[in-house]
């Protein structure tokens, strides 16, 4: 039978939010050349049901077969790389870049260099089916295979929405995870629906006009009619500029000044570029530089047409509109609980656990509500020692609202969620989180009759900071939540002195995995996220006075923690304690493609040209090089706190790295780093690599 076009279902729906004829034209022709290239898909079913091989053309115009599900995937595309998990295919992949390494799908899966830099002697001895590819690299990519038999898919990379939603269709048409894929999309289409209600209702008097820059080598950008970028701010309500079609057109002075912007926002690691560009004469002077109304979200969300459209759309709107959605004239669906799903918690004074999902202010929260037998003793680091709670919690509030309850506040912002869930506040304690209970880590510890329980959500990509060295200047929502329950009954002196227990088994996950403070990351392991909550329960049971490292149950509590630390941080931000060297420098703001610039230590500075960071990245991806970088990683933290008193041995290690890079004997290390502000043994490092490279290059070796 023939399948039906992947177009057909989601033609015309909310995703598009484009309603004019013109541009209703426009969507048109795309949607026919989503036919012409990416939807010529014929199906044979074996019996009626069971797939046997997919005909398609991909965005190359090269016709690909597949007699089944890929086995083994290799993908420089971050956009695919994100479908494949989120449709649950995510055991096919053996191969990925260092630009999507977020999900917890693709830890632990090898990094095979950058989505701009890709090492195809790595790929090809990963032996892969399939490999995905951006368009604009299929031919360096089919250079790059030489004769080895795998096929290679290739996606335009900056698309329109629309494009966007076939390419999750076709995916998921390709893995055999076709409901998957729907599902997926399914979702994305409610949270548009909801903001596409919700913006009607704001006048065009407050509308205000938005713009999205990025940077490129000649300076700033700003996307064209045939982005999916512009198709997110239309989405969310914004005026938009009117600058070409392009998927990218040159930002001027001029044009800046002609659009004048109310809001601009970019991406994370973009966002000191805008901040500098927007002190400038002439770009301060726009209302969005005035007014503060500047900001910036994760990359992956601005970059990425994948499956997180509707969730970037909904914070984007929720931010450009916060005080409209807040107002309750503007609410769209009735604040309301929508779902629920058992738990299992194995503590005998359990009645029942379970996540509740409730729609409070139009967005979905999900809540944990665990209910006691009988009233409980707790010890809260939010509201201190309380006697006769029958339910304590955690409760995950997402992006779009946390605006919104800034501005109302967190009386009101906790009376409204309480009241949605049927608690009585004298009864209940609650912590509050932007880490989803999707995410939650439930850790058990045992010791013959003694249990300790660890219920922990967390998240260190927004605040996470070194205490004691960093400053305490805002208030968040906390992102690392620890719930605790023991099988016994802790004594007043046991509750309160878990709480010590419980931080520095957090403390020593965070430092064991490396997480780094968001302020100081060059400088500082992160100790927590400066926001945390502890909840201690009493409990039941025999009395027990200690909970300190000495005793049996501090163990089993700091076991419990520790794991469900680690646990959590992998399922919310996708990081293990074996993440890439790549993602540890980027997490210290290190980017290999600004790391390099030709330098006054060189005969020639043209030795630094544009393959140089590709060859460095190949060199960071052999575990001797790259395990050399990451004890710089530690050494540097080390002769900062004051441990090492001299680093003249690993220099000595320097040169030998270099030399055996260069196949030759290396008198000195050249500094070649363009930045200042790195550690010395780190520096020292990267100097070394790239020493080792230029030598080796003048050889020719």
């Amino acid at each position: 039978m023939i399948i039906e076009p992947l177009s057909a279902k989601y033609r015309g729906s909310a995703l598009s939010p484009s309603k004019t004829a013109g541009e209703f034209s426009r969507r048109q022709r795309g949607a026919i050349l989503c036919f012409s290239v990416l939807l010529a898909i014929i199906a044979v079913f074996i019996s009626g049901r069971e797939l046997s091989a997919i005909e398609i053309t991909d965005d190359a115009g090269q016709r690909l077969v597949f007699s089944g599900a890929p086995k083994r995937v290799v993908s420089l595309l971050p956009s695919a790389t994100e479908v494949i998990c989120f449709i649950n295919a995510e055991s096919s992949l053996v191969g990925v870049t260092y630009h999507d390494t977020d999900f917890p799908g693709t830890a632990g899966v090898p990094v095979v260099g950058g989505e701009f830099t890709p090492q195809f002697k790595i790929i090809n001895e990963l032996s892969p089916d399939l490999l995905i590819v951006a368009s604009r690299d299929f031919e360096r990519a089919k250079a790059g295979r030489g004769k080895e038999p795998y096929q290679i898919l290739a996606f335009d990379d900056d698309i329109s929405l629309s494009r966007a939603r076939e390419r999750v269709l076709f995916i998921g048409e390709i893995f055999g995870k076709r409901d998957e894929a729907e599902r997926t999309l399914d979702k994305d289409d409610s949270i548009m629906e909801t903001i596409r209600l919700k913006t009607a209702k704001i006048p065009p008097e407050r509308r205000r006009k938005v713009l999205f820059v990025t940077f490129g080598e000649d300076g700033p950008l700003t996307p064209g009619g045939e982005s999916f970028q512009t198709d997110i701010i239309r989405a969310a309500g914004g005026v938009l500029s009117q600058f070409g079609d392009d998927a990218a057109v040159p930002l001027t002075l001029e044009r800046w000044r002609l659009f004048n912007p109310d809001f601009v926002y970019t991406a994370a690691s973009e966002y000191h570029k805008l901040q500098k560009l927007l002190e400038t004469d002439g770009w301060k002077d726009a209302p969005a530089a005035r007014n503060r109304q500047v900001y910036s979200f994760p990359d992956a969300l601005v970059f990425r047409a994948a499956t997180h459209v509707g969730y970037f759309t909904a914070w984007l709107a929720a931010t450009i509109y916060t005080t409209e959605f807040s107002e309750e004239a503007n609410l769209i669906h009735p604040q309301e609980i929508t779902s629920l799903r058992a738990v299992s918690i194995d503590i005998p004074y359990v009645e029942r656990a379970r996540i509740v999902e409730s729609r409070v202010m139009d967005f979905t929260h999900r809540t944990l509500l665990i209910d006691f037998k009988r009233p409980q003793d707790i010890v809260s680091t939010v509201d201190g020692e309380r006697k006769g709670i029958q339910t304590v919690g955690n409760s995950y509030s997402p992006t779009p609202v946390w605006g919104i309850y800034h501005k109302l506040g967190f009386e009101r912002s906790q009376s409204d969620m309480f009241k949605v869930l049927g608690l009585i506040p004298d009864q209940v304690d609650i912590m509050f989180t932007g880490a989803d209970m999707n995410n939650i880590s439930i850790q058990t510890a045992s010791y013959r009759d003694m249990t300790a329980v660890a219920i922990v959500t967390a998240g260190v990509e927004g605040n996470a900071i070194r205490t004691s060295r960093d400053t305490g200047a805002w208030y968040e929502p906390g992102t690392i939540n620890v719930l605790i329950m023991t099988n016994h009954k802790l004594s007043e002196q046991a509750a309160t002195r878990a709480i010590v227990t419980v931080t520095e088994a957090k403390t020593a996950a965070l430092w064991d995995m490396d997480v780094r403070s968001v302020q100081t990351p060059l400088q500082n392991p992160a100790t927590g996220t400066g926001t945390d909550t502890v909840i201690i329960v009493a409990g039941e049971g025999v009395s027990l006075t200690g909970s300190g490292g000495h005793s049996k149950m501090g163990e089993l509590i700091a076991e419990a923690v520790y794991k469900g630390v680690q646990d959590a941080i992998l399922k919310q931000n996708g990081k293990s304690p074996r993440r890439s060297v790549f993602e540890r420098l980027m997490e210290r703001g290190i980017y290999t493609s600004e790391l390099f610039a030709p330098s006054g230590n060189l005969d020639s500075p043209e030795k630094i040209d544009a393959d140089f960071q590709t060859r460095i990245e190949f060199l960071l991806l052999s575990p001797k090089y790259r395990g050399f970088v990451e004890a710089a990683f530690s050494l540097s933290d080390a002769s900062i706190m004051g441990n090492i008193s001299d680093l003249e041995s690993f220099e000595l290690w320097a040169l030998s790295i270099a030399s055996d890079i260069a196949g030759q004997n290396v008198g000195e290390i050249l500094d070649i780093v363009s930045r200042d502000d790195l550690p010395a043994a780190l520096r020292t490092a990267l100097n070394a690599l790239a020493t080792g490279m230029i030598y080796r290059d003048e050889t020719g070796k």
